[in-house]
């Protein structure tokens, strides 16, 4: 053990201010990470928010409405709704894709949508593909579909069987159709709106 005095100050101190350098670098290091992750994330839950309202928007109900009620005649999708609600769907895609949106938090938000709504479009889309000798139309579209598939993640697997699919969507027709018309109502006067059913107390 040495018996040399401990120098702090002065000749012979130059060890003690590296390492407070040292620190203090370190914990300024450790800071500018912890703003970056709490940066991104706020950036990550601003995204959500803005696809959220997106797709719940008036122009987008209304082409998943049109969507469902063709697709559930058994007919395939048109490109008129495809045009809005897969690009809506790409864009997601590409967002996880390219690292700005964690994949897990899009399946968690989205539950088997992606799933179902590719299955619905995906015979319009490789027909797109073959018409325009592109394969790349929609193409993170497939990837974020089959990526959910493939992991086992919340949203599921494809639905390729067109019965269940026309099903699936022939159940969501009653509550899009409801709130296409909300939506509709919204820009009307109140006066012009149409009453609301009253509650019995207690109601829930």
């Amino acid at each position: 053990m040495s018996t040399e005095p401990i120098v702090f100050l002065g000749p012979g101190s130059e060890w003690f201010w590296a390492m407070a350098q040292f620190f203090v670098v370190a914990v300024t290091l450790l800071g500018i990470y912890y703003q970056f992750r709490l940066q991104r994330a706020a950036n990550a839950f601003e995204q959500l928010n803005r696809l959220g309202e997106q797709w719940d928007s008036e122009p987008m109900l209304r082409a998943r409405l049109d969507a469902v009620r063709t697709i559930a005649a058994g007919r395939e999708g048109s490109e008129a709704a495809l045009s809005l609600v897969g690009n809506y769907w790409e864009t997601v895609a590409t967002l996880v894709r390219q690292g700005h949106v964690n994949e897990r938090v899009v399946a968690e938000t989205y539950g088997n949508n992606t799933a179902v709504w590719w299955s619905a479009f995906q015979g319009v889309i490789h027909q797109m593909r073959e018409q325009r000798l592109d394969p790349t139309i929609f193409e993170n579209f497939e990837w974020l579909a089959g990526r959910f598939a493939e992991d086992g993640l919340k949203s599921g697997a494809a639905v390729h069987d067109r019965a269940t699919l026309a099903r699936i969507f022939e159940a969501s027709i009653p509550a899009l159709a409801d709130r296409v018309r909300m939506a509709e109502e919204s820009r009307l006067p109140p006066e012009r709106r149409a009453p609301r059913p009253r509650r019995s107390v207690g109601a829930k």
